[in-house]
């Protein structure tokens, strides 16, 4: 009978020792060290995520709790908390983000699929001289020419959803004009009529791939799993929802790459002569060839499925949450909508496209996206990342394993940064010279910054400005009255909640 004692003892200290001491004790060591300038929130096995919850629960707000403490001590450089047993790091001050951001190779990307075969050989994911041939490649097709040439094609996707989309859920509304706009820039003429699982493509993509990532955080069973044992975690012990979203995350890869072989067997007799028109899908698939006539195939066929899923995720998600965000802060400030409503008649017109010339001029339009990405950027941190190998990061040592991540709108959230910073104020924007105060040219950074920022950050601003600016000149925007409480939570990132949240009344401009 002792000898049972004695082992559920030394049970009992173990998993204390694993879930609160290995994690705990380095934290406090940091916060010792740093005193004021770090906020300790470790919570055992929860961590971060007790954090979010927390916030959500208590402010309708992911953020809240985070920016609150930056408000209260914007001293403050670090939030130090954990992820079951491994110290998180959260950094906010702008020298370390820039630090992070410039010694990029010091980190390690945390797949936020955690699925084999789905996005690893994607730039986002793909390290070394992989991401340089990569990113090199893509360059080509995210110059300023290139993108405008999109131009006519996303005024016709936008005309087109807003007039057929019954505008009742704004994640799919909005995800429906850019999961289009994605798919026609890399597909072109194949992605015609292109559904799964009997929906439009875009909306039945960004389904599966927000339950892909949403799961392991609804369910701690899910989650201990894929910290412990990584992509072997869907075979071990599966739930039955894992199950599930296996069939179908397999069942659209099938028709994806469906459509990539069947191209490659169009280009292999048929050369495209004009260039400057390829699609992305034309661009990696005459690369392909070109490889396989060499003998030296860098680049295989899944590989552009990775692509496109990392396309697909970056370009959509992303600027249909900024999209959505921008519609609801012109339904919370009526005035400003007007403002911007002027402005977009004067520039283009009561009717008609959208055109470059008219890109530059739309500055209070640019206004409204810029505080939005300041205050909600739906991507308010980078792909989280693990130290490589121990490493000193400024006056902190960092150990490897540790989570680092670059919380890179902390620094856009103070007051010594920005006039009342906390305040959604799209005319700080319009003011003539420096916007931004003690700028070390990381406090406004979107899109990240250094060697892996955003590539295709142009195109996603020019994207929200034409949906914004054709859907406020097509609706009035307001608020529905039904709704009683607004969150700002999470689906796949940061987004203004519940979906029913706006109403559109047509206009009458003649």
């Amino acid at each position: 009978m002792l000898s049972i004692y004695i082992a559920l003892a030394s049970l009992i200290i173990a998993i204390i020792y694993f879930l609160v001491l290995l994690p705990l004790i380095p934290l406090l060591k940091i916060k010792m060290q740093l005193g004021s300038k770090a906020a300790l929130m470790f919570y055992p096995l929860s961590g971060l995520n007790k954090i979010f919850n927390d916030s959500l629960a208590k402010e309708r707000d992911l953020l809240k709790i985070i920016n609150n403490q930056l408000k209260k001590n914007p001293q403050t450089v670090v939030i130090l908390s954990n992820f079951i047993h491994k110290p998180v790091l959260v950094w906010t001050g702008a020298e370390y983000i820039k630090d992070i951001y410039l010694d990029h190779t010091s980190y390690v990307k945390v797949d936020p699929f955690m699925v084999e075969s789905i996005a690893q050989k994607g730039m986002v994911l793909s390290e070394g001289e992989a991401w340089k041939r990569q990113r090199k490649f893509l360059g080509t097709a995210f110059t300023f020419e290139k993108l405008t040439s999109r131009l006519p094609m996303i005024n016709q996707v936008v005309e087109k959803v807003s007039k057929s989309d019954p505008k009742t859920n704004l994640n799919q509304f909005t995800s429906r004009i850019t999961g289009e706009v994605v798919i026609h820039s890399f597909f072109g003429d194949l992605a015609k009529g292109f559904q799964i699982e009997g929906k439009d493509a875009q909306i039945a993509i960004v389904e599966i791939l927000s339950e892909i990532f949403l799961m392991p955080m609804n369910n701690p069973f899910i989650q201990l799993k894929q910290m412990l044992f990584e992509y072997k975690s869907w075979s071990i012990f599966p739930t039955k929802k894992e199950k599930q979203l296996l069939k179908r995350i397999s069942d659209f890869k099938q028709v994806i790459m469906a459509m990539i072989e069947k191209r490659i067997e169009q280009l292999k007799n048929q050369q495209i002569e004009n260039q400057d028109k390829m699609v992305f899908l034309d661009l990696y698939v005459t690369e392909y060839l070109k490889q396989q006539k060499e003998n030296k195939q860098d680049m295989d066929a899944e590989e552009i499925l990775h692509q496109f899923i990392t396309l697909f995720f970056a370009g959509t998600d992303t600027t249909a949450t900024t999209s959505g965000t921008c519609l609801y802060y012109l339904a919370q400030f009526p005035e400003m909508q007007e403002e911007i409503l002027k402005e977009v008649i004067e520039v283009v017109g009561e009717q008609g496209d959208i055109k470059e010339e008219h890109l530059n001029k739309l500055v209070r339009v640019n206004a409204l996206i810029q505080e939005v990405l300041r205050l909600r950027n739906p991507a308010f941190s980078p792909v989280f990342r693990t130290v490589r190998q121990d490493k000193q990061l400024l006056d902190v040592k960092m150990k490897k394993g540790w989570f680092s991540v670059a919380y890179h709108i902390g620094p856009g959230l103070l007051d010594k940064h920005f006039e009342n910073a906390q305040e959604f104020d799209y005319k700080r924007w319009l003011n003539k010279g420096n916007v931004i105060k003690n700028d070390n040219g990381f406090i406004h950074i979107p899109f990240a910054a250094g060697p892996r920022n955003c590539i295709g950050q142009h195109m996603a601003v020019m994207e929200v400005k034409m949906i914004v600016a054709r859907l406020v000149r097509q609706y009035k925007i307001t608020l529905n009255p039904e709704v009683k409480d607004i969150t700002f939570g999470m689906k796949f990132l940061y987004c203004v909640e519940p979906d029913n949240c706006l109403l559109y009344e047509e206009r009458n401009l003649q």
